[in-house]
């Protein structure tokens, strides 16, 4: 698509012109889970659990068995390793029990062409994530490094378009075409074979009857909420489903400067609106990034390079003895 048919608009301009509430009515309030988080550190809570079980026993044996022995040098010792060790796999247990939840959301607004007394927006917004978790325990921390050395943030930014027609008169009326974003098609939330490229467009009337959209998978595509109620498993598997508002407060203009800030040319996001509404017919008009998956493809190169093509990895011991090599890859590759 040509840039050209599509002007980003000044913000400030254009509450100047409108007003914010337009922008601020029509973000799309996000239904999200609330079991959206990072890999548990399950091997830590069942060692948790051993070394405290252990720690009670052996004080029960030593409070029946005192008269027969009982040292208290070696009983202070053991002991205090043992609450020493259970702090430890404590201190590790919350640092993985990280949940991810919206946490602010960026708005964009383009003009597009005109026809007659009719103009065409859209305004692009952003929700943004605490971040996201690939379903691979191993990828998963690959990835975290990718993000930690070449695009400094972890953050996960997603997008969505709403398309608008005004009317260049005196009562300005503004009629909402619909929405455009990654539909997730009902996949399972862990399933890792995810589409970026699965840009869909939906009519206004969809979100009626508070119709939310939902959070369809780990890399933050959507969905509506009607179709969770079709997939009683996810539905219920990932529950409590929670609806995140937006206003004056959480809700910012998204500044060219800003996005040189974090780095937005290595995030691979299309910026400028991808439908022409003065064609007609949005539902037949498609998408797709080149770039899309660009992250992934070099998260499976370093993958392919380093550990090898035909290792298997799922858990985080499987590339433990790498992730050092792995790291200063990312910082070579990043500097």
């Amino acid at each position: 698509m040509s840039g050209s048919e599509w002007k980003k608009v000044d913000f400030q301009q254009f509450v100047n012109n409108f007003g914010n509430e337009i922008v601020i009515k029509n973000t799309p309030e996000i239904l999200y889970s609330k079991k959206d988080k990072e890999h548990e550190a399950y091997n830590s809570l069942i060692a948790f659990f051993f070394i405290t079980g252990a720690l009670l026993i052996y004080i029960a044996l030593s409070y029946f068995l005192a008269s027969i022995y009982f040292s208290l040098t070696l009983s202070v010792i053991i002991l205090l390793i043992g609450v020493i060790v259970d702090i430890f796999l404590i201190v590790n247990i919350i640092k993985f029990n990280v949940y991810i939840r919206p946490l602010e959301c960026w708005v964009e607004v383009y003009k597009g062409k005109s026809e007659g007394v009719f103009e065409y927006y859209c305004f692009t917004y952003y929700p943004i994530f605490t971040g996201k978790c690939h379903p691979n325990e191993a990828t998963n921390v690959i990835l975290k490094l990718y993000q930690e050395q070449i695009i400094k943030s972890k953050i996960d930014i997603t997008q969505i378009e709403i398309y608008f027609k005004f009317t260049q008169e005196e009562n300005n009326d503004v009629e909402k075409l619909g929405y455009f974003f990654q539909y997730a098609e009902g996949r399972p939330f862990r399933d890792d074979k995810i589409n970026r490229n699965s840009w869909k467009y939906f009519p206004s009337e969809r979100s009626g009857l508070e119709n939310y959209i939902a959070i369809g998978n780990w890399d933050h595509q959507y969905e509506w909420k009607n179709d969770l109620e079709f997939d009683f498993d996810k539905l219920h598997e990932y529950a409590p489903w929670v609806i995140q508002k937006w206003n004056e407060i959480n809700l910012k203009p998204l500044t060219e400067e800003y996005k040189v800030k974090i780095n937005w040319n290595l995030r691979f996001i299309e910026s400028i609106p991808k439908l022409k509404p003065w064609e007609g017919n949005l539902d037949s008009q498609t998408y797709e990034n080149p770039k899309a998956h660009k992250d992934l493809e070099i998260v499976n190169e370093v993958i392919t390079k380093i550990i090898g093509q035909d290792k298997e990895i799922e858990k985080i011991k499987d590339i433990k003895d790498e992730i050092p090599i792995i790291k200063a890859y990312f910082r070579d590759l990043g500097s």
